[in-house]
């Protein structure tokens, strides 16, 4: 299945145009419709009806990862990596938002000591703060809201992480226990703080668990699971070894398997309408129908640990004409 996934992708990659740092393609670098903000190397990248092109370099000796658009599309927010440790800098991540038409970059939560770091920003449906990951060092990992008006930081939940908010603002799904052990997803009513795990009883067998999300109803959640292997994790390693994608339907309870890709540390979107995803791995960027319809098929080539967030939907149409680049389909006039 991987060998094929990879020639597809090798077969696709001749066709498109490459995206190099500096660079000032029009070409799409990946054949989805929308706008989707990407990672490419140390960069974020942006593809809209205008082709593919540079959006944000980063600063020498840093990386731009896990961008998230704004509900209403008009702004990204984003983790800066400071990979080194120099005079007046340190090694942690900061928290930066910029409009998608005039990038100038802004950091909204700068970190203030050696490795301390933010992750896995998501916006809150009203467009008016952010929810991520907050590790302040000496093992404590939490979920953390920024209100971005006042710019006030609230602790949401201990021991936790990979948070993101309902449609409707009232529920946060994300993964607790994360440094050891066997984590669970939990899913918080933000009202009154009551929680409930999604695989109380552990007999689920994808998982650990990563990044999960609701759908575009708010009536299931969408997450990256492993293949149950030990989990390790730290401030800077965090490999669960392969994984896949998986569908938990909040109102029947029921599992499913949305994509079979093997890839480390997947990242993934879902379309506006809820029927499709966009997966980058190292191995591949796959399309996926939900619930699906087709192995998953490679449509562009993928980026090792690479991030991106997607703000579009897939007709019927386009579905057709993306499988069709893909798949050498038979001859029926003979």
């Amino acid at each position: 299945m991987r060998s094929a996934l990879v020639a597809a992708a090798a077969l696709l990659a001749l066709g498109l145009a490459a995206c190099s740092r500096g660079g000032d393609e029009t070409e799409l670098r990946i054949p989805a419709p929308g706008t989707i903000v990407f990672t490419q190397g140390v960069d974020l990248w942006i593809q809209d009806e205008d082709g593919a092109r540079l959006l944000i370099a980063a600063e020498q000796d840093q990386q731009l990862l896990q961008p998230a658009i704004s509900p209403d599309g008009t702004r990204v927010a984003y983790v800066v990596f400071q990979l080194t440790q120099a005079e007046g800098t340190t090694i942690g991540t900061d928290l930066a938002v910029a409009n998608l038409d005039d990038p100038k970059q802004e950091i909204v939560i700068q970190h203030n000591r050696q490795a301390e770091f933010v992750w896995n920003p998501r916006w809150t449906a009203d467009g008016r703060s952010l929810v991520f990951t907050h590790e302040p060092g000496d093992l404590v990992i939490r979920i953390a809201r920024l209100d971005l008006l006042r710019r006030e930081v609230e602790i949401l939940r201990e021991d936790a992480r990979d948070p993101a908010i309902s449609p409707d603002g009232a529920r946060l799904v994300f993964v607790n226990a994360p440094y050891g052990g066997d984590p669970h997803l939990v899913v918080r009513d933000l009202t009154d703080g009551s929680e409930t795990v999604l695989d109380p009883e552990r007999v689920w067998e994808p998982r650990p668990f990563r990044i999960p999300r609701f759908t575009a109803d708010g009536t299931g959640i969408v997450f990256s699971a492993g293949q149950f292997l030990p989990q390790v994790s730290s401030a800077f390693v965090r490999s669960n070894g392969p994984e896949d994608i998986w569908h938990y339907d909040l109102g029947t309870g029921s599992l499913r398997q949305v994509a079979v890709i093997g890839e480390d540390q997947p990242d993934f979107a879902l379309s506006e309408d809820g029927r499709h995803l966009l997966i980058l791995g190292a191995f591949g960027i796959y399309l996926v129908a939900n619930p699906p319809s087709d192995p998953p098929f490679a449509i562009a080539p993928g980026e090792y640990h690479g991030s991106l967030d997607w703000a579009g939907s897939v007709s019927e149409a386009e579905w057709s004409e993306i499988r069709e680049s893909v798949y050498e389909l038979p001859d029926t006039t003979q």
